[in-house]
């Protein structure tokens, strides 16, 4: 596979902007990408090579991103899978009660999705980020000023 590098990611991303950003990114020089472009190809990439996380996105072909999350926290339940999605709103949910390690919206900065996969990569078997804390607090806040907005009506 992949030597030399401290972690091994699988990236399935239809559009393979996320592998690309990770892969030129100099903070991430230490971690192997493996990008692919549907489902199918990612499950074939985790039943044959180890992976330390892997970061998914909602809309690939022939297995979308939620069915890949399923078959993840299924066969490999330790494995972190980060859910990438530009409508979070309609997404993390669903990500989340799938087993999602975490939830970024798609123009995430590099950085930070550096950080969120060093700290899924860091704690292994830990199903939660403290990024879902951060969520639940914005969804939250979301629906708190959406109903605010409805009583003022």
């Amino acid at each position: 596979m992949m030597s030399g590098y401290e972690k091994h990611v699988l990236v399935a991303d239809n559009e393979k902007l996320v592998g690309r950003r990770l892969a030129d990114h100099p903070v991430a020089r230490h971690i192997a990408v493996v990008a692919v472009t549907d489902g199918l190809q990612a499950l074939r990439e985790l039943h044959h090579h180890h992976f330390d996380a892997v970061i998914a996105v909602p809309h690939l072909r022939y297995l979308d991103g939620f069915d890949l999350l399923c078959q993840c926290h299924l066969v490999w339940p330790q494995l972190p899978v980060i859910f990438i999605s530009g409508n979070l709103l309609d997404d993390v949910g669903p990500a989340m009660a799938q087993g999602a390690y975490a939830c970024l919206h798609k123009s995430v900065d590099t950085v930070k999705l550096i950080h969120v996969l060093s700290e899924a990569i860091a704690r292994p078997g830990d199903p939660r980020s403290s990024q879902v804390d951060m969520l639940s607090d914005m969804l939250e806040a979301q629906q708190r000023w959406a109903v605010c907005a409805t009583d003022t009506e």
